[in-house]
């Protein structure tokens, strides 16, 4: 019988779970911004030519396990004419969210 991803994480190490988690959650922020670039029918051109950059520094900031500054990112949101906001979940459950 095949095994959760739930029972395989259980087996591991917490930090060999910790990196995965990390990765992924890396690769995911990649993905997000050039999801959001298309989204909005942008062109990594047109988003370069926004933040005052060349395209290859936009295809660097879209490249998997590229880790950005928030206020990179911030400008990146800005650029296709969004507004960044955190979302904050608390280990209570609750969420605190404020824009940057």
């Amino acid at each position: 019988m095949a095994r959760t991803l739930e029972q395989i994480l259980a087996n591991e190490k917490p930090e060999v779970v910790a990196q995965a988690r990390e990765q992924a959650d890396a690769m995911l922020l990649n993905i997000h911004l050039a999801e959001l670039r298309e989204l909005v029918d942008k062109t990594q051109m047109e988003i370069a030519e926004a933040l005052g950059v060349k395209q290859p520094t936009i295809a660097e900031m879209e490249k998997v396990g590229r880790d950005i500054k928030l206020s990179s990112l911030k400008r990146y949101v800005e650029a296709t004419g969004g507004k960044l906001r955190l979302d904050i979940e608390l280990p209570n459950g609750t969420h605190w969210g404020f824009s940057v």
